[in-house]
Formats: C-alpha cells, structure tokens, sequence
C-alpha cells in the first residue's frame, strides 16, 4: 500500500496562501505521494487523491499548479494556446499531465504513460524539478 507519508497536520490548513506554502515547502514529499499513487491507481485526479491519501483536494490542485508553472514558465503566452498535457518522468517511469479545459482551475489528471513521447514534445523530469527547488530554498 502506501509507502510516503505526508505529515498529519495537512488538513488543518484552510487557506489558499498556507496550502500554497507548504506544497512549496513539502514539493518533493508531494511528488512521491502523488506518483506513489498515480501508480497505484493507473491514473489520479482531485478527488482520487482525496479518496486515496485523506488529504483536501486543495493541495492536488495547488500542486499540479507548482507543477505546471514550473515546467511551463514561459512568461510571454500571449497568443498561444494553454498547455494541455505535460509529459513528465518520476523515477523512470513516464506519465502524462493533462489539463480537461482552458482555465487554470480546470481539472488535472496524472497518469502512467507507456506510449512514445510525440517528437516536439519535452519529456520534463520532476526528479530534477525536486532538486532545483530544494536548492533554491536553501539559499
């Protein structure tokens, strides 16, 4: 079942600027619990996320946001098309991040993927997304 564990206190948080902080502070804790299920459960969502690790919904969506803004930080979008799927490896697995709609709040799901990535399309790490924010932390 499940092996990462998030601390207990998770759900006392109600605020948007809290629970932004600490998936900030906790991204690579998150990464391995969402992964470790997303695994688990083939693909997960909001409220698989809830169901399956107890924790608000809340801190699914703020970080598939962190996600998303880190790997798609161009700051000139103008004219262009939001991104739909982000296609992310986590310990050597592949996995697709994809957006249903083009707001910011419209679901996110992660799932496994084991097709071939599409030629212009980034394979980002979220490994190494992990290490990158760590290090800028500790400065």
């Amino acid at each position: 079942m499940s092996k990462v564990t998030l601390s207990d206190d998770l759900n006392s948080y109600n605020s948007k600027a809290l629970i932004r902080a600490k998936v900030k502070e906790v991204f690579p804790e998150f990464s391995a619990k969402i992964f470790e299920l997303a695994n688990e459960a083939k693909a997960i969502d909001s409220k698989k996320f809830e169901a399956l690790s107890g924790f608000k919904s809340d801190f699914y969506n703020e970080y598939c946001s962190q996600l998303k803004g880190f790997f798609n930080s161009s700051t000139n979008t103008f004219g262009k098309r939001p991104v739909k799927n982000i296609y992310l490896t986590y310990k050597d697995k592949n996995y697709l991040f994809t957006q249903q709609g083009i707001t910011e709040k419209a679901p996110v799901t992660i799932a496994l993927y084991s097709g071939e990535i599409p030629f212009k399309e980034t394979l980002h790490d979220v490994e190494k997304a992990c290490l990158k924010l760590r290090f800028n932390n500790n400065k």
